[in-house]
């Protein structure tokens, strides 16, 4: 009985490692994800530049991107992405 107690604690564990490797591991972003934080660090650039929102909300539409998707990439990339765009806006010329 024993050895089939270790068996099936095993492959229960083994089941819970690999299902939390696999909600641990990177979406695949879409490209366009990627340029669209550029254009967005880019506008925030310009002396005339909008509000941070409001600039996120136009290049959501003109780039024709999923908003809640785009939306959640900056979310849950938020601590890498947003503080390179961030930087990107803030610091000296292009």
């Amino acid at each position: 009985m024993r050895a089939g107690r270790r068996t099936a604690t095993a492959v229960k564990t083994a089941t819970a490692g690999a299902l939390a490797a696999r909600s641990a591991a990177p979406v695949e972003a879409d490209p366009a994800y990627h340029r669209a934080i550029l254009k967005i660090a880019l506008e925030l650039k310009k002396p005339s530049a909008q509000g941070y929102d409001a600039i996120v909300e136009r290049t959501i539409r003109t780039m024709k991107l999923d908003p809640e998707g785009f939306r959640r990439y900056l979310g849950e990339n938020g601590a890498r992405n947003m503080s390179l765009l961030l930087a990107t806006a803030r610091g000296p010329g292009l």
